[in-house]
């Protein structure tokens, strides 16, 4: 999680910063557009390495959640919290697995200086 405001050298991931505080030293809010919210779920059958498929479902559930941000003409999701379910139900389908939840507020941050 970066520091400061928004890279702006590269197109995807880093136009929309992710900060688990709800402040940013430096910067601040010119405008809130409220929560948002990403989740994904990864069925245990379908999973041969767990590390692996893991990192793959963070990133993956990350870039959602800068999508959604972006789309909303946000910069930064600050107050970013991540939670993790290793042992799941998905409530369709009654299948185990993996369930990641990520919820921040999308903003857009300008620099103080």
């Amino acid at each position: 999680m970066g520091a400061g405001k928004a890279n702006a050298n590269t197109e995807s991931e880093n136009d929309v910063e992710l900060y688990t505080s709800p402040w940013v030293s430096g910067t601040r809010a010119a405008a809130y557009f409220g929560p948002i919210s990403s989740e994904l779920f990864l069925e245990d059958a379908s999973v041969e390495d767990r590390s692996a498929a893991w990192t793959k479902a963070e990133r993956e559930l990350l870039e959602s959640l800068r999508d959604k941000a972006r789309s909303l003409g946000a910069n930064a999701v600050v107050g970013l919290e991540v939670t993790l379910d290793p042992f799941a139900r998905c409530p369709d389908t009654d299948v185990t697995g993996l369930r990641l939840h990520a919820v921040g507020t999308a903003a857009k941050l300008e620099a103080l200086f």
